[in-house]
């Protein structure tokens, strides 16, 4: 509460005519470091925003935070050019009424000082809420940054970046490499629902394995007692891990995508298609259009960045099914697929525009395998071994 009195958050007013307030209540939290050792207790007082109807007391809301697709670019690009990288902290007041000319703000939630470009002197700001990432290759210049923060606001200097509040993260210098690890995440989510001590598996899920709706429970004991298992909310705390550092578990059946930089996987999707597909070759085209939409962003990201020159150059995309890269490649629509749905042929500009090239690889060596079939072992471990995934101790 003191914190809030300092900081300003609130102003006494009258409640307007019809006005109608919204409840609150306090949510507490134990922040922890890299080995889950408990530094600092946290309260927050939220507000009941669930209570508000949408386009009746609100039109828009949002929080301005950096995606993690683009917070593993960048960090792919600090292992390759080996920025320093430095953690703070913030208790950020409830507006921000600072002049801020020295920094510029890019539609991709990335702080950017341009004026440093000159000399080649870059330094990149990754916003998280009160988190702060902060990157470059001039340690004079890191420092002055931390200190206009330091000055217009209450900063906490973390030093090296070692644990944000969605994993660990860890470097070599030597070999120029950043591993990202959520173990204290598994290990936590693992005790919520009792399976600390499970056996340990080697893959995600079987090869040929056959799943079924018969296979669930189906008498009305069997449904009772399902109705006890929180297996929504454990798949959902998996999700999790799969969205930010854990690429090789996912697995839908249609399409699957990984974008590799620098040795390792910086954007992944693994999903069912929306569209419906009457041939293997339409289906695969569908999903190098799905992931020539995702490689135009990552373009357009790198490219403002200004850091990677080759970026200019189209980014190369692998496909297995020669049936769907000869109609990608086609200056106009191939008999076959005049029934594909017409915005799949946004394949057909980005490719004639240059931002993407559409290749052939084998099956055996397509990257993305694993994210649309259960392989084995063998298999699935020299696909993610060669997207990045190594073992804990890099």
């Amino acid at each position: 509460m003191q914190s809030m009195k300092y900081n300003k958050v609130w102003v006494l007013v009258e409640l307007p005519p019809n006005g109608k307030t919204v409840g609150s209540k306090w949510l507490f939290k134990k922040k922890t470091d890299m080995d889950g050792v408990v530094h600092t207790y946290k309260a927050r007082l939220v507000t009941k925003g669930y209570t508000q109807t949408p386009r009746i007391v609100y039109e828009e809301t949002f929080s301005l935070v950096a995606d993690i697709r683009a917070i593993r670019i960048l960090i792919a690009i600090a292992a390759y050019y080996d920025y320093e990288i430095w953690q703070m902290d913030a208790k950020l007041p409830s507006s921000l009424d600072i002049s801020m000319k020295r920094f510029t703000w890019s539609n991709l939630k990335v702080w950017s000082i341009k004026n440093i470009q000159i000399r080649s002197n870059i330094t990149f700001l990754i916003l998280y809420v009160d988190d702060i990432l902060i990157m470059g290759n001039n340690i004079p210049m890191l420092q002055s940054v931390k200190s206009y923060l330091g000055r217009c606001f209450a900063m906490k200097d973390l030093g090296e970046a070692a644990y944000r509040k969605w994993c660990k993260i860890y470097r070599d210098r030597s070999r120029r490499l950043i591993g990202l690890c959520q173990s204290p995440y598994i290990e936590k989510i693992l005790k919520r629902y009792c399976m600390e001590n499970s056996k340990r598996g080697s893959i995600p899920m079987q090869e040929k394995l056959k799943l079924s709706k018969s296979q669930g429970a189906s008498t009305p004991a069997e449904v009772k007692r399902m109705q006890n298992v929180p297996y929504a909310s454990a798949v959902g705390s998996i999700m999790y891990v799969v969205i930010c550092t854990r690429p090789d578990v996912a697995f839908a059946q249609n399409t699957g995508y990984v974008f590799v930089l620098n040795g390792g996987a910086v954007d992944w999707k693994s999903a069912k298609q929306s569209i419906f597909a009457t041939s293997s070759v339409e289906a695969e085209y569908i999903a190098a259009f799905d992931a020539s939409k995702e490689a135009l962003w990552v373009r357009k990201f790198i490219s403002k960045l200004g850091v990677v020159p080759t970026i200019k150059e189209p980014i190369s995309m692998y496909c297995d099914n020669t049936g769907a890269i000869t109609i990608a490649n086609e200056s106009g629509i191939t008999k076959g697929a005049r029934h594909f749905r017409s915005k799949v042929h946004y394949l057909h500009k980005v490719i004639e525009y240059g931002d993407v090239k559409l290749e052939k690889v084998h099956t055996d060596d397509n990257l993305a395998d694993p994210f649309t079939k259960a392989l084995a072992f063998a298999k699935h471990s020299e696909h993610t071994r060669n997207i990045g995934m190594l073992p804990l101790v890099i």
